[in-house]
């Protein structure tokens, strides 16, 4: 009766977040959707949600753009490591052998890394408008993230997250 109930609470998010139309009107499909809400549900927060949708659309849009069609997604590589999902990784850690390793494979991952929330779903069906790229979330007690189109810019963000981590034990 759980299971049931799960997944009629489930039915119910889809339905009301549009998510068959929404993957119809971006080229993809619904499950291909779930697996990019369950991505921004564990990248993003609130109004910042339809943003990192966009940046995961724009790099799957563009293969030979900057990254090559990897969406390098620091969560689908805890995924792949089987630890929470928010903790920081390390440039080695960005070579484990994995399908769900978004830095080493172009694409989306073969499913989702966790369950997607009713926001994240929309989110994913209705992506903001942007020319983003890059995002980097420079304070995880606030979740303030920065986005940008332009790498170099990304740098500094990730400058910024880094300088942050060394001050505050939130890393």
């Amino acid at each position: 009766s759980i299971l049931t109930a799960m997944v009629a609470r489930w039915q119910q998010a889809a339905e009301e977040a549009g998510l068959e139309a929404a993957a119809e009107r971006l080229g993809y499909t619904p499950a291909e959707l779930m697996t990019v809400a369950s991505l921004v549900e564990a990248e993003a927060r609130g109004k910042d949600m339809p943003k990192v949708a966009r940046v995961i659309y724009n790099r799957l849009d563009d293969p030979t753009g900057p990254t090559v069609g990897k969406l390098q997604i620091d969560a689908t590589v805890n995924y792949a490591l089987g630890r929470k999902l928010g903790v920081a990784i390390t440039t080695e850690e960005t070579k484990v052998d994995s399908p769900y390793n978004t830095y080493q494979n172009v694409g989306l991952p073969p499913g989702p890394i966790e369950a997607p929330g009713l926001e994240a779903m929309r989110a994913a069906g209705e992506p903001a408008e942007g020319d983003w790229l890059f995002y980097v979330t420079v304070n995880l007690r606030t979740g303030e993230t920065k986005f940008t189109p332009d790498y170099d810019e990304f740098l500094q963000f990730k400058a910024e997250f880094q300088e942050y981590c060394e001050t505050s034990e939130a890393c």
